[in-house]
């Protein structure tokens, strides 16, 4: 066969893993300031439904559910429940192993994406 060929059927078999790689389905934690300044734990739960769930203090008991889209490598997200913000905030996101990072292109939830707007959560 020729080596070309090679190339291109070995890209068209992987490029599904490629793609399963930037998915952000599963749960993420991550530590986020509390309203005074302590850092309290987050657990993400991202479902392959398009829902998401937020676990302050990591503690089992579920404070904010939501619901999101996705655009490729964009991200939008939505509190549907338990959220003084229910607009919609369009992140980039980024899968490398088991970190997910997300930078915010724009949401008008002001706490939502921290000061810098960059989440960043490890696999867990």
């Amino acid at each position: 066969m020729n080596p070309f060929l090679r190339f291109l059927t070995l890209a068209f078999l992987l490029s599904p893993l490629s793609l399963m790689a930037q998915s952000p389905v599963g749960s993420w934690k991550l530590s986020v300031p509390d309203d005074k300044g302590n850092m309290i734990p987050l657990k993400v739960d991202i479902s392959d439904q398009g829902t998401y769930t937020l676990d302050f203090g990591a503690d089992g008991s579920v404070e904010t559910k939501g619901k999101y889209t996705m655009d490729g490598a964009k991200m939008t997200v939505q509190d549907i429940e338990g959220s003084d913000c229910a607009g919609a905030g369009v992140y980039t996101l980024k899968v490398e192993g088991d970190t997910l990072t997300m930078t915010r292109v724009s949401d008008p939830c002001t706490n939502r994406g921290g000061p810098e707007g960059v989440i960043v959560m490890k696999k867990g």
